[in-house]
């Protein structure tokens, strides 16, 4: 980034471009704190909320604007670090410039995480995969850690200069790699599954990767420009408001998915499911939660609610199940499972685990699920999927009320 002035220019031209370059350099570092501040105000705001547990999703995409803020950090280093004399604030350019290499392919593995969580919406899937996406991400670290010492990537000559290695472009490659993955893969779903219900997402997943290829041409193609990282905090900022609105797809008062969110996974994994598996749903409500409500009041209803949420996420810890709250007291959890004893085992261990809870701690009412299920056939519709769910749930109800008045008589005639 320091533009070298050779002997043979005047005094006074060497210090008008100098003062060009500085002016260059504090604008540069403007605009990263520009940035840096947007950013902290968007994951302030997507991050401020009643309930702790948040999606993997999120957690990706909270990383994507993290290592936006810490790009910027290090960029704005290196501009005013850049020709500066002296042996600390050479050794801090390597340190800054060592860790910028190091950054810039690491957002964009994060960006490829979020792509395929955001697709195939598989967290088992995902960590399966991730083993291989790291590899560019490894091998571009491990040479941005040793050009210090041998100019591969980067140089800092004699006057604290910054200069491009032989081998830059394994740099770039690594990040063009993540980038053409997360774009092709969007590409591969939109042609697949076509535009519905998800052209918002689907518009974002390829505009991303394919405005950072642009702005990374013509950064390469101009030493000394530096717009990748506006462009991805610009891209960021714009998904941030078409798609990662927490309002907009999970329930404000548990953290779980909503309805909305639970018809456009519904879509997505009925034609996504495997043949040899089941796809199943599973319906619950919380008995009694009526007189929850009426004897201690909405604020212990709530409490009920957002419990009985964590519960069920605590169950299906492990698992791909997706869980939604659809409104009032009723949940559903989605999954896919090989053989119906293993989805009744699920339905088990969630009245087990309630059962314990119970126990375990000191409540005025008992925090207990009623719940049934159904599996997907060929002949159903999402509607009439649920629906059977609903009904399966309401029977379950019924029976437990008749077994629990059953027991009850026999204990008065006892």
């Amino acid at each position: 980034m320091l533009i070298h002035y050779e002997g043979s220019l005047e005094a006074g031209n060497t210090i008008k471009c100098l003062e060009v370059y500085d002016l260059v350099a504090f604008s540069y570092a403007e605009i990263n704190i520009v940035g840096i501040v947007l950013l902290l105000l968007l994951l302030n705001n997507m991050n401020r909320s009643i309930y702790k547990s948040r999606s993997i999703d999120q957690r990706i995409f909270n990383g994507c604007m993290i290592m936006n803020i810490l790009i910027f950090l290090l960029d704005t280093g290196m501009w005013l670090l850049d020709g500066v004399p002296g042996a600390a604030m050479e050794s801090a350019n390597y340190v800054v410039t060592t860790l910028y290499y190091i950054s810039n392919p690491l957002i964009c593995f994060l960006w490829l995480m979020y792509t395929d969580f955001k697709i195939y919406e598989s967290k088992l899937g995902l960590l399966k995969r991730i083993r291989l996406y790291a590899v560019p991400c490894v091998i571009s670290a491990a040479l941005s850690l040793a050009s210090p010492f041998t100019g591969w990537l980067f140089s800092i000559d004699e006057k604290n200069g910054y200069m491009r290695g032989p081998y830059f472009w394994m740099m770039a490659l690594a990040c063009l790699i993540y980038l053409v993955l997360s774009c092709g893969m969007s590409i591969k779903d939109i042609y697949k599954n076509g535009w519905e219900g998800n052209k918002s997402l689907s518009i974002h997943l390829v505009v991303f990767p394919i405005g950072i290829i642009a702005a990374s041409v013509i950064q390469i193609m101009f030493f000394g420009v530096s717009i990748i990282w506006v462009c991805a905090m610009l891209a960021l900022a714009s998904i941030y408001i078409n798609i990662q609105n927490g309002e907009i797809s999970t329930d404000y008062l548990t953290g779980l998915y909503n309805r909305r969110r639970l018809d456009l996974h519904l879509k997505r994994i009925v034609k996504a499911r495997r043949k040899e598996h089941l796809l199943f749903a599973i319906m619950l409500d919380l008995d009694e939660f009526k007189s929850i409500n009426d004897n201690y009041g909405h604020i212990a209803g709530d409490s009920a609610l957002m419990k009985m949420a964590e519960l069920l996420r605590q169950t299906c810890k492990g698992s791909d199940d997706f869980i939604a709250r659809i409104g009032g007291d009723e949940f559903v959890i989605l999954g896919e499972r090989t053989r119906h004893e293993e989805i009744k085992k699920l339905m088990e261990e969630i009245y087990s685990n309630a059962f314990a809870y119970n126990q375990s701690h000191q409540l005025p009412y008992a925090l207990m699920p009623s719940m049934g299920y159904t599996v997907f056939s060929k002949d159903d519709t999402i509607d009439s999927f649920l629906a059977t769910a609903d009904r399966e749930m309401y029977r379950s109800k019924q029976e437990r009320k008749l077994e629990h008045s059953k027991d009850h008589h026999n204990t008065s005639m006892a």
